[in-house]
């Protein structure tokens, strides 16, 4: 059977309850985290999952409770800003606690994993792995109810969890996509503390920062593509007017499952590298840079 998201929308390709194929890798399975966007839902980019699986990864989707489809806060209540990477934390808890019964057991590689999020989605990978929030912003956002905090005020508790930050040592790498770093809430620094790799992607149909994002991350180890004719719908669902879905999601699952094989299995191969280092394009729509 196929599965169904949100009761809307359909999956012709992925298949539900399929019997588990043998891992490749002598240590289990590798994990991908995927992270939703704004009012999304855990299935909200199903190529990209089907791209992983296809290649022995098990990736696991949480829908966040209260900013998916079907439950959205509005506004957002200030623990949304937390719940997104604490939900990822939770997941990989989840994996790792799977009972015997579960085919899973003991099977999936969450020492190290890497993390992808679309749109609102960026904001979970940067808090994951380990960016600081800018503590001033934050409490007088929180106070005044203004800024990315309008649905504050936020209690001491909220307040603890920002200042002490919620990333997670298991994160070896994110793939933020079509959003970028929120800058009222981690500040002009916030960044600094992440370091891991990251490998940014955007269209160029859809401005939403990331250009900016990677000119002001100086110190990280940052790449960045820009996909033309892009859309922000490129990273989900599709239907791009200016770039077909099988152009676009195939550019965006071969740098993918790339930067995962890299930064989480330690493939240092030449076909793995260049593409990761631009020497070799995937596709002419691509704009590559690194820093």
């Amino acid at each position: 059977d196929h599965p169904t998201y949100e009761v809307i929308f359909e999956d012709p390709i992925s298949l539900l309850n399929a019997p588990l194929a043998p891992s490749s890798h002598s240590d289990g399975y590798p994990v991908h985290v995927y992270s939703h966007g704004n009012m999304g839902f855990g299935g909200a980019s199903p190529f990209l999952m089907r791209h992983f699986a296809s290649h022995g990864w098990v990736v696991v989707a949480p829908d966040h409770t209260g900013n998916t489809l079907s439950d959205n806060i509005d506004p957002r209540p200030p623990q949304t800003y937390l719940n997104r990477a604490t939900d990822v934390s939770a997941v990989l808890d989840w994996l790792e606690g799977l009972p015997e019964t579960d085919p899973l057991h003991n099977k999936t590689m969450t020492e190290r994993v890497i993390l992808s999020g679309h749109s609102f989605g960026a904001h979970t990978c940067w808090a994951s792995a380990g960016a600081t929030f800018d503590m001033a912003q934050v409490t007088a956002d929180c106070a005044a109810r203004t800024g990315s905090l309008s649905g504050g005020p936020c209690s001491e508790t909220e307040l603890s969890a920002f200042e002490s930050g919620v990333g997670d040592e298991r994160i070896a790498g994110i793939i933020p996509m079509a959003g970028s770093i929120d800058r009222s809430l981690f500040g002009s620094t916030g960044h600094e503390t992440v370091t891991v790799p990251i490998f940014a992607m955007s269209g160029s149909e859809d401005p939403v920062g990331a250009d900016k994002q990677f000119e002001t991350c100086d110190g990280l180890d940052m790449t960045w593509i820009d996909i033309a004719g892009g859309c922000h719908q490129a990273f989900a669902l599709g239907y791009c007017e200016n770039i077909t879905d099988e152009k676009v999601f195939s550019i965006i699952q071969t740098y993918a499952l790339a930067f995962g094989r890299r930064h989480v299995l330690g493939d240092t191969s030449d076909d793995i590298v260049q593409r990761l280092d631009g020497s070799i394009l995937v596709a002419d729509e691509v704009d590559l840079q690194h820093k």
